[in-house]
């Protein structure tokens, strides 16, 4: 997007709402469900992503389906991610249980962003993470709730 384009917002400077991400128990049921119920049509799918999660978690050894969706009634996605090797000692903080969920939010730094998140009251809760779309972290606000913030590649 075209830097003078872009609105930004908050101490983070987001500049746009990404997409959602619930945790369910089962992706292809939840899936089902989606799209037979809410229309919702697949735009991507990793099946057995690994270090990529453990790393942005910060949980050794997890691992997750991850499928993301679109609405046919607008531009936000979706996304269902159903996790595997989840230790029982597990920060109840993460977004891993079914049901939890997190909001991901565009920023051009996310070295700045994420350095403003944690001084404003903000917690790290696993590595900045390298993507293939960009680099990504997962934190969370001072009452447990889930964001991530994603720095895109611009080609």
């Amino acid at each position: 997007m075209n830097q003078e384009l872009k609105k930004f917002s908050g101490d983070t400077q987001a500049w746009a709402w990404h997409h959602t991400g619930i945790s369910v128990l089962d992706i292809d049921k939840s899936l089902d469900f989606y799209t037979k119920n809410l229309g919702f049509q697949v735009i991507f799918e990793a099946r057995a992503m690994t270090d990529l999660i453990s790393s942005i978690t910060g949980v050794d050894g997890l691992g997750a389906h991850l499928i993301q969706t679109k609405s046919p009634v607008c531009n936000h996605v979706l996304e269902l991610i159903e996790f595997f090797n989840v230790p029982e000692n597990i920060n109840p903080i993460l977004p891993i249980a079914p049901g939890r969920s997190h909001t991901v939010y565009l920023v051009d730094d996310l070295e700045i962003a994420l350095e403003r998140l944690v001084k404003s009251g903000g917690t790290q809760l696993g590595k900045v993470t390298e993507f293939a779309e960009g680099k990504a972290v997962y934190c969370a606000d001072q009452y447990g709730t889930v964001v991530e913030l994603e720095e895109l590649k611009i080609d």
